[in-house]
């Protein structure tokens, strides 16, 4: 057979396929590789949701500050360790993941398992530290300041 291509003539040759063994090299590379997406994928959507937690814990407390001096009066922000929530006094509570283990220095016990930090009109607050443990080892510790009633995070190992 014979096709005309530009002025010059060449035969052409019949195709060749891929062997067996050329598309199983194929498919193992395309599933290590697709799994190493996967892998970094995943912990990507972990961090994220730590680090929404986080925010979410933070931003709470950072609530429970700017109510305390809007109205006027003492304002709580509880951790109930039963329950595995927390919340502004009088609030929607809101879960603690599994995955974190919660503890605290300095922040008073209410009653059984239940801890509180207070926020004062004044602005101070009764202080104390919170320490957020991850699965990972991740060691993450929030520190209400007693006198200024400020909050800092502070991230103790990665």
């Amino acid at each position: 057979m014979w096709l005309y291509k530009g002025g010059r003539s060449e035969e052409t040759e019949p195709s060749r396929g891929f062997t067996l063994i050329e598309l199983l090299i194929v498919l193992v590379l395309i599933g290590i590789f697709s799994s190493l997406v996967f892998v970094s994928v995943a912990g990507g959507i972990l961090r994220s949701e730590e680090n929404r937690f986080i925010q979410s814990f933070t931003q709470t407390l950072v609530r429970a500050r700017s109510a305390s001096l809007g109205r006027g009066e003492a304002v709580r922000f509880f951790i109930d360790g039963e329950s595995r929530t927390y919340c502004v006094e009088g609030l929607k509570r809101q879960n603690i993941p599994e995955s974190i283990k919660v503890e605290g220095e300095g922040v008073g016990e209410v009653e059984p398992g239940v801890h509180a930090v207070t926020f004062y009109p004044d602005g101070s607050s009764s202080g104390g530290e919170i320490d957020l443990k991850w699965e990972g080892g991740r060691l993450d510790r929030i520190v209400i300041d007693r006198f200024l009633g400020l909050i800092r995070m502070e991230r103790i190992s990665s």
